[in-house]
């Protein structure tokens, strides 16, 4: 290391008044579940981007040395030369979770620490060259006053630019680092429970595929952020980790593996966790995409579905994955299986619907994703306690009792310190996370990077040792769409946190009723799904019962169907409501389509010649597969047709059927509709007009009484007869006449 030029101390008191100064009232609100922790204005971007990597150890020892790992990236159009950087910390701790929740909230350009008079030189940075840093420090070296409490510390880069140079950083990096004493750290045990979420929308095309194939190739490529997921995991090792799983996201994995197979008709048809996969195709090409893009995605879990691409796999213009994507997506999708099956979990209704939206306006297709989700479970000998869990940790109070039975809660404290995280809510269990500390650290890194989280939730930890005070268990709920990025490895998160003082555990359960009172302000209510995402989930959902009930056997069609119809009312689709509708108002059509190729045919017009007979129709499944269809008959309340019991048809088969029929004289509509066995409609119904007429049983009386006439006439012509022969062959006397 090499002296630099002295730069000016600030203490950390005047800092902590700068950090008043420009954040009231961010703290007074404290930021929600789902908020970074330094939502303050945009600040001026500096040159030099300073990221941290490592900290080891993770906590300031009394003796020895701590070491910064990182890199430090050109963002800048021009050169910067003589690049350096240089560690820095503050002097006096912070004690309080208070004083710790106002500094995770400081601006990125205030000061929080002393420079210390070492650097380690980087060199010459072109624009978008990076370089890698380590910096050793000597903890007696720190300028910290040994008191016990969380201290920042950082890492500054400082270069010559085109306007020269000075003791400004060009660039820097921070974080938290906590300081206990020997007895402090021998007697505490502060519980932390980690909320490892395993959400993504899964959009479905019009043939019931995945909508951006592509996507989930890259989400499950070997960086992707599902891929990164199931390996942080891992890491866990043996320490309890909680997963908070949508079973859409196993389904939509095991289809990609399967090579994003259409819905199937079949039975058994759907893609499914033992699938041998696709053929590889010969050429794999880009995916079109689905056309609309939901935003950036980060570490902080605040952006979408996109992912930087593997440009060794992809899917074809088909939206099939090549043979190595495909395999990558079965192994992740067993990894993730068996992960959340030797861990604790908590499971999302199918698709992860807006349980708000569903709860307050169709509280029945709310009991179906979640009974939808314990059948895809349970599929897969998992065993989960169902949960709703917004991701901005907000549920509104006066529809718990419209939640289905035995659905817990899992929300957010919204940053009030002194909520229970475990209680009771109307006989349902309530956790609150911890919303300050799962927002993770300062800027200008993102909060929840996995070393600044690791960092904020030791120095939580620490503040509340050092006050003296009961231990309150830490609950930290990931945001939705959690990264943990290209240098989570590097990071340490678990070996980082294995401190005497601090210990892994389930979420904490049991508790008095919850007494306070839960908020929902009218922005969430305002953001709630709409009644057209409503209307499509509904009638797409009702297409897939209906075409289930039509084909004969037991089939996925209406759960494969339900599934795609609830992510148009997904927490995800609120970003892009339209989207959604449109995605699933195209399926419903499809499976209409279906459903109108089983029909029903006959003459357009009947004639009856008395007030009851038969008429003829033909029943036709042009269907590839075997369906049960019945007929109902539709018209007026002086007409009767006995439309007989369903019959079963093969693929292709028709079926010619004799309907007895009672009416009174005149020209009547009758309408005949194919049915499911349970009577719901399917394809065209077929029209014909019936004319009845009493001339046919007049007729029939006239031949009747002719007939009747003429057999009287026999009759008489045969008794005549008879006695002309019984009178000439009576016997004469000889003279000649009778006797």
């Amino acid at each position: 290391m090499r002296t630099a030029s002295s730069t000016p101390r600030v203490p950390a008191v005047a800092a902590l008044l700068l950090a008043v100064v420009a954040a009231p009232l961010l703290v007074l609100a404290g930021p929600g579940a789902g908020s970074p922790a330094h939502a303050v204005d945009e600040p001026e971007p500096t040159p030099l981007t300073v990221r941290l990597d490592s900290l080891s150890p993770s906590v300031l020892p009394r003796r020895g040395a701590v070491t910064l790992q990182g890199s430090v990236t050109n963002d800048s159009e021009e050169d910067w030369a003589d690049v350096n950087v240089a560690p820095f910390a503050s002097t006096t701790p912070l004690t309080t979770r208070e004083d710790l929740a106002l500094a995770a909230q400081t601006p990125e350009a205030t000061a929080v620490g002393e420079r210390l008079d070492v650097f380690e030189p980087v060199g010459d940075l072109g624009p978008g060259d990076s370089a890698a840093f380590s910096l050793r420090v000597p903890v007696a070296e720190l300028p910290i006053s040994g008191d016990p409490g969380a201290y920042w510390i950082g890492v500054h880069a400082l270069g010559t630019g085109t306007d020269g140079r000075d003791a400004v950083a060009d660039g820097r990096a921070r974080t938290f680092v906590p300081l206990l004493t020997a007895r402090q750290a021998r007697t505490a045990s502060v519980p932390v429970s980690l909320v490892l979420p395993l959400r993504q929308s899964a959009r479905r095309a019009a043939d019931g595929s995945l909508d951006d194939p592509q996507l989930w190739v890259d989400l499950s490529s070997e960086e992707g952020r599902l891929t990164r997921l199931a390996d942080f995991a891992d890491a866990a090792g043996s320490r309890p980790l909680t997963w908070l799983a949508d079973p859409a996201v196993l389904d939509a994995l095991d289809d990609l593996g399967a090579g994003n197979p259409p819905v199937s008709l079949e039975a058994g048809g759907d893609a499914s966790p033992e699938s041998d996969g696709p053929d590889e195709p010969d050429e794999p090409q880009q995916s079109e995409g689905s056309g609309e893009s939901e935003g950036p995605d980060g570490p902080d879990g605040s952006g979408s579905d996109e992912e930087a691409t593997d440009p060794e796999a992809g899917s074809d213009a088909a939206g099939v994955p090549d043979g190595a994507a495909a395999e990558r997506a079965r192994d992740l999708a067993a990894r993730l299986r068996d992960s959340l099956d030797t861990r604790d979990l908590l499971t999302l209704p199918y698709a992860d619907p807006d349980a708000a939206a569903l709860a307050r306006r169709r509280p029945p297709l709310l009991a179906r994703a979640v009974t939808l989700a314990e059948r895809r479970t349970a599929a897969r000998d998992l065993d989960g306690r169902s949960v709703v869990a917004p991701p901005e940790g907000f549920f509104d109070p006066d529809l718990v009792d419209a939640l289905p039975a035995d659905q817990d809660l899992l929300l957010s404290d919204q940053g009030e310190l002194g909520l229970p995280p475990a209680s009771t809510l109307d006989d349902r269990r309530l956790t609150l996370s911890d919303a300050r500390t799962s927002s993770g650290g300062p800027a200008p890194v993102a909060g929840t990077d996995p070393l600044a989280l690791r960092q904020r939730i030791l120095a939580e930890a620490a503040t509340q040792v050092v006050s003296g005070g009961e231990v309150r268990p830490l609950v930290i709920s990931l945001p939705q769409r959690w990264d943990p990025g290209t240098a989570w490895r590097e990071a340490d998160f678990f070996g980082g946190l294995d401190t005497d003082w601090l210990r892994f555990a389930a979420l904490p359960s049991g508790g008095a009723a919850y007494d306070g009172e839960l908020p929902y302000p009218r922005s969430q209510q305002a953001a709630e799904i709409g009644t057209d995402n409503l209307r499509a989930a509904v009638e797409l959902g009702g297409a897939g019962r209906t075409l289930s009930d039509l084909l004969t056997g037991e089939d996925d069609v209406a759960d494969a169907l339900l599934g795609a119809s609830l992510q148009a009312v997904s927490y995800s689709a609120r970003r892009l409501p339209r989207l959604n509708v449109e995605r699933a108002d195209a399926l419903a059509a499809a499976a209409r389509g279906e459903l109108s190729r089983v029909r029903v045919t006959g003459t357009e017009l009947v004639s009856l010649s008395s007030g009851s007979g038969d008429i003829t129709v033909t029943l036709v499944n042009d269907l590839d597969q075997p369906v049960t269809v019945g007929l109902r008959a539709e018209t007026d309340a002086e007409v009767q047709v006995d439309t007989g019991e369903p019959v079963e048809l093969g693929p292709g088969q028709r079926s010619t059927q004799r309907l007895p029929v009672r009416s009174v004289d005149g020209v009547h509509e009758v309408t005949l509709h194919p049915v499911t066995s349970d009577g719901a409609q399917v394809g065209e119904p077929f029209e014909f007009s019936l004319r009845t007429s009493e001339v046919g049983r007049v007729i029939w009386v006239v031949i009747a009484a002719g007939g009747a006439l003429l057999a009287v006439m026999i009759a008489r012509r045969i008794v005549l007869r008879l006695r002309s022969r019984s009178w000439r062959d009576r016997p004469t006397d000889p003279a000649g006449d009778p006797t």
